[in-house]
């Protein structure tokens, strides 16, 4: 049964993994320069203005995708709307705001009804809805129900190290949607193309395409994510039996990414995330709770369970 758990969890946790890769400002190994060359395969653009009345040269997706994360990266924040799909029997939805002007921050509210976690958090929680508060430092999760008592601690907090052992050796589970971080993620594939315009939530894009495999993720510092968080999201998709995954994303006319998706084949079947981004720059309140409560001193106060 234990064994079983984990497999489930390290595969949800995947899924939200696949959402984004970290974004660690503290990370020494810094990513690398924008790019100045198009994917493999394609001519470096011209730096030269172009003549007066001439139409500008059109650059490469990957060219055109760093100059998003530039454009994404300075709005900061954004507001955030996100479907996860495990197989045919686990659906997990969230909204919220996450915020990366500081290293990966974000105020979320995961509806777990869906999935098998929905009867993990209860206890907890004291239903099937998680709230969560991600800090530079740590996870915390609200709590609910038998747990929440006049004068106690309000949220449990959840180190990386706690999450690792959860899912069995995932590390970057339970990340919000960073939309920096997931663009430059479908660059490292080096496959990225142009699909065409779209129109999504109500607004016209440009949708962009690839396909990222954790081979590509050993070369993946010199395409915009350094070789840790390439390491991290790795080991997530490994403890998932993810060996590839699908990327889209739509990109509006002021270069903000509107959705992003990602598709891949895990051990618990097809793996589904849809992210939805609007409101860029609404403020994210995502402070260290002072009433919390470490899960381990948490497990005790409850008997181990």
């Amino acid at each position: 049964m234990a064994g079983t758990r984990k497999t489930a969890v390290a595969v949800v946790l995947a899924a939200l993994a696949l959402t984004a890769t970290a974004c660690d400002k503290n990370d020494k190994s810094a990513a690398p320069a924008a790019p100045t060359t198009a994917a493999a395969g394609s001519a470096a653009p011209s730096t030269a203005a172009p003549a007066a009345g001439a139409k500008p040269e059109k650059v490469s997706p990957a060219v055109f995708l760093e100059q998003v994360t530039q454009k994404t990266g300075a709005a900061k924040s954004a507001k955030v709307e996100e479907v996860i799909k495990v197989g045919d029997a686990v659906t997990m939805t969230g909204q919220g705001a996450v915020s990366w002007a500081d290293g990966l921050e974000a105020d979320l509210t995961m509806d777990l009804s869906g999935s098998p976690m929905g009867k993990l958090v209860t206890p907890i929680t004291g239903g099937p809805k998680a709230h969560y508060l991600y800090t530079k430092e740590a996870a915390f999760l609200a709590l609910g129900g038998e747990l929440l008592q006049s004068g106690g601690p309000r949220w449990v907090r959840y180190s990386t190290a706690d999450m690792a052992k959860a899912s069995g050796g995932a590390t970057d589970q339970l990340q919000s949607a960073d939309p920096v971080q997931g663009v430059r993620t479908l660059i490292a594939g080096g496959k990225v193309a142009e699909v065409g315009p779209e129109t999504v939530n109500g607004k016209a894009t440009t949708h962009y395409s690839g396909v990222l495999t954790t081979a590509d993720l050993g070369k993946a510092a010199t395409q915009g994510i350094t070789q840790a968080q390439a390491d991290r999201l790795k080991a997530s998709l490994d403890a998932a039996g993810i060996s590839s995954e699908q990327v889209d994303v739509w990109v509006d006319a002021d270069k903000l990414v509107v959705k992003r998706t990602e598709q891949a084949e895990s051990k618990a079947g097809p793996v589904n995330v849809t992210v939805s981004y609007a409101d860029y720059g609404t403020p994210v309140i995502a402070a260290t709770p002072v009433d919390s409560i470490d899960v381990a001193d948490l497990q005790k106060a409850v008997g181990g369970s």
